[in-house]
């Protein structure tokens, strides 16, 4: 078992990561506790003699996980002044380049000082600043003074939205700062960007001049992301072929960039030094070309900015190359486990992020699954005589399925985690990554870094070969274009939980090692077993319904309420939630809660005025849930299995069952019990969904925005039960008779 301890390793040091983030993640303890812990472990293994020291180890490496998710409180006045809601004046240096969205421009600063109360803090912090209004022509480096409001980043608290909070602290973004017109931001000259940041712009800046000059509206933001690792002029419209067709991945930096620029180099390092006979003798080339090429990775992780996600790539891909400078190649999931303990000792949130979960799945999946297509590929190519029939058909066979089962590899290992986080699938991405990858990483990725190399010769050298690059870039977007034109080359699919994510991947390795011991065979039955009991769990919950569940949601200034008739049929009640233009809620709020939910039908969909059915926005949901009517008043009141429905004036729908009432208003949600007990008042309640300046009650209310998603389920007596995404000690009647819950 432990022939490559860093696997058990690696292991315990995510159950640590885990056992800190769900349990310790708010315990305020020292921040010396345990680092001081884990050195006294140390001490006691190298210092008593142990039978069995890996124990003591294994302990360490859990210790180390628990680490990276103990509290560690900064900057302690700076909540004061969001509770207060006061402005300040705010001092910083742009590190990144602006992403500007009509008249609205988003910045991400290095805060250096902050002006409140007569005071004048000096603070290290990052933020995001996003101007109303914005007027100027900021650039990387410059330093800029504005007024702003402090304020924490919210998230839609559903079941089943994007963490959005947490992705910013992934990428060390403490707070947003808003400014209400572009004018009051000034620029204060020449900013700090650090001696390191300082030099790599002057490498960037002059290179970012180069693409926007020499590229075209169309691959400009592409090939800018590619090299440099900006992502901001890259718009919903530019995105969405290459999501269709299963290859957005290659327009942020990742493994796979840095992968094929290692390959590229190593190959080409190791083909010239293979030309002088006498360093063949002296040296073994191979470990020489991979010494080599830690140069380009870097420099390539450097000019493309050098964040989070590049870094993480950067630490694999070196990991991997000194395997070969140390003799250890052939130990790939060492090498794998390796960098990840790496990456997560820097950071055990990495564990939590996307671009960490795909990266490192993918090439577990590569190293794991690649083998055995490749043994199934010798077996095939033994009995065709045409792969023998010359050296070069033969080496492009062996290339093309090569490609095929790396390709294949990663897309089946990383399908589970993509409908996870993306509530999508694309049906061609196999074949689009096979046709667009190859061009990406041996035309364009090469042609555009030679083209930065150029420019310190000759601009004119420069928009050469970049202008070859492009060429290579045109044809693979005209590639991506025709696999995301096919219809139904992508479909939105319903959410695997993490249980059903490992089921899933148990049923495919257990499946593949079916053959290999009767213990692997039992188990593979208990866990189809285990699969099945979860599916037909939720086909009973969506579809043998008992009770009346009515789901308010967290959807900012909109009104959205899910309702789950006794039975199976379901509506959605929306109420300013699909504006014409910005923000997508269905997309972004509504549907993945109901993909958490396993709904992929919803049967009556009202609507708050007739002006909504003509969105865009709205016209997603309805192409991807089907509702059999959508309407905005009724005539006369309808009954859905013992629930009356019926509509009133102001933009209101009304709901009875079981004595209980519910009254959806444009702001809040009204509940009521109808059937008063004798000797027992029930008052009805209310459920704020969007909060106003002046907003007093005498009876109870929730905030939504406090509680999360709100669930109110009926059972066929009457009895009304509460469940929250946030407070989970939410107490019916405390709340019903208006007392602290």
């Amino acid at each position: 078992m432990f022939s490559r301890p860093l696997v058990p390793a690696l292991c315990i040091t995510i159950i640590g990561i885990l056992i800190g983030h769900n349990i310790l993640t708010n315990v305020n303890l020292p921040v010396f506790l345990f680092p001081l812990i884990i050195l006294l472990c140390l001490g006691i293994v190298f210092i008593i003699p142990f039978k069995s020291p890996i124990v003591w180890l294994m302990a360490i490496f859990m210790l180390i996980g628990i680490n990276t998710q103990i509290s560690r409180h900064t900057l302690p006045e700076l909540p004061q002044i969001i509770l207060k809601n006061e402005r300040v004046i705010i001092e910083g240096t742009v590190y990144r380049p602006p992403k500007i969205q009509f008249n609205t421009a988003s910045f991400r600063i290095h805060g250096e000082k902050i002006f409140f109360a007569k005071k004048v803090r000096r603070v290290k912090i990052n933020l995001l600043i996003k101007i109303y209004g914005y007027r100027g022509d900021l650039k990387v480096g410059d330093r800029i003074r504005f007024p702003a409001k402090l304020k924490k980043f919210k998230n839609f608290n559903n079941p089943g939205n994007f963490d959005y909070r947490s992705y910013m602290k992934s990428q060390t973004i403490s707070l947003v700062a808003i400014v209400t017109d572009g004018q009051y931001v000034v620029p204060m000259g020449k900013g700090n960007l650090g001696f390191a940041g300082s030099i790599l712009e002057k490498i960037r800046g002059p290179l970012r001049q180069l693409f926007h000059e020499r590229l075209s509206k169309a691959t400009g933001p592409i090939y800018t992301a590619l090299i440099l690792g900006e992502r901001q002029g890259l718009t919903s419209n530019l995105r969405e072929p290459f999501n269709r067709s299963g290859v957005s991945h290659i327009m942020a930096v990742s493994g796979l960039h840095l992968g094929l620029v290692a390959w590229l180099f190593f190959v080409s390092a190791k083909w010239l030094l293979s030309l002088s006979y006498r360093v063949t003798l002296m040296t073994d080339i191979r470990k020489l070309a991979a010494t080599i090429t830690t140069v380009p990775v870097i420099a390539y992780a450097l000019l493309t900015g050098l964040h989070i996600s590049t870094q993480r790539a950067m630490v694999m891909v070196l990991v991997f190359l000194w395997s070969f400078i140390i003799g250890r190649e052939k130990d790939v999931w060492s090498s794998l486990s390796l960098a990840a303990l790496i990456i997560l000792t820097l950071n055990g949130n990495a564990l939590f992020t996307i671009s960490f979960q795909l990266s490192f799945v993918a090439v577990a999946g590569i190293l794991w699954l690649a083998p055995l297509i490749f043994s199934r590929i010798a077996k095939f190519k033994k009995d065709k005589e045409f792969f023998n029939k010359g050296q070069t058909l033969h080496s492009i066979l062996t290339y093309t399925l090569g490609l095929i089962a790396v390709t294949t590899s990663a897309t089946i290992m990383t399908i589970p985690l993509i409908a996870h986080h993306f509530h999508r699938f694309s049906m061609v991405a196999l074949p689009a990554n096979l046709t667009v990858v190859p061009i990406i990483g041996l035309w364009v990725i090469p042609l555009g870094l030679l083209s930065c190399i150029a420019l310190l010769l000759s601009p004119a050298l420069a928009g050469f070969f970049l202008s070859l690059g492009e060429f290579g870039l045109n044809l693979a977007i005209s590639i991506v274009q025709f696999w995301s034109d096919i219809p139904w080359s992508s479909i939105w699919v319903i959410q695997p939980n993490w249980l059903e994510i490992v089921l899933l991947y148990g049923v495919l390795f257990l499946s593949l090692n079916f053959t290999r011991s009767r213990f692997y065979r039992i188990l593979l039955v208990f866990v189809l077993v285990v699969f099945f009991i979860d599916i037909g769990w939720w086909v009973y919950k969506t579809h043998c319904n008992s009770n009346l569940r009515v789901t308010i949601l967290d959807a900012g200034s909109g009104n959205v309420s899910f309702i789950q008739f006794p039975g199976k049929e379901k509506m959605l009640i929306t109420n300013n939630a699909f504006a014409q233009n910005g923000f997508n809620l269905g997309r972004i709020v509504v549907a993945p809660y109901l993909w958490h939910e396993k709904i992929q039908r919803i049967d009556h969909l009202f609507l708050s005025s007739p002006q909504a059915h003509r969105t865009e926005n709205l016209q997603f949901m309805i192409n991807n849930f089907h509702p059999k009517d959508v309407f905005f008043s009724l005539s006369t009141e309808r009954v859905i299995k013992g629930v009356k429905i019926q509509t009133g004036n102001a933009k209101e729908i009304m709901l009875d069952y079981q004595g209980w009432s519910f009254h959806f208003y444009e702001r809040q949600v009204q509940i009521e019990n109808k059937n008063k007990e004798v000797g027992k008042e029930w008052p009805k309640f209310f459920i704020i969904t969007k909060e106003t300046k002046k907003q007093h009650s005498s009876f109870p209310a929730l905030n939504i925005h406090q509680t999360g998603a709100l669930t109110i389920t009926i059972d066929p007596e009457g009895n009304l039960n509460l469940k929250s995404f946030l407070k989970k000690n939410l107490i019916r009647d405390k709340v019903i008779t208006g007392n602290k819950y």
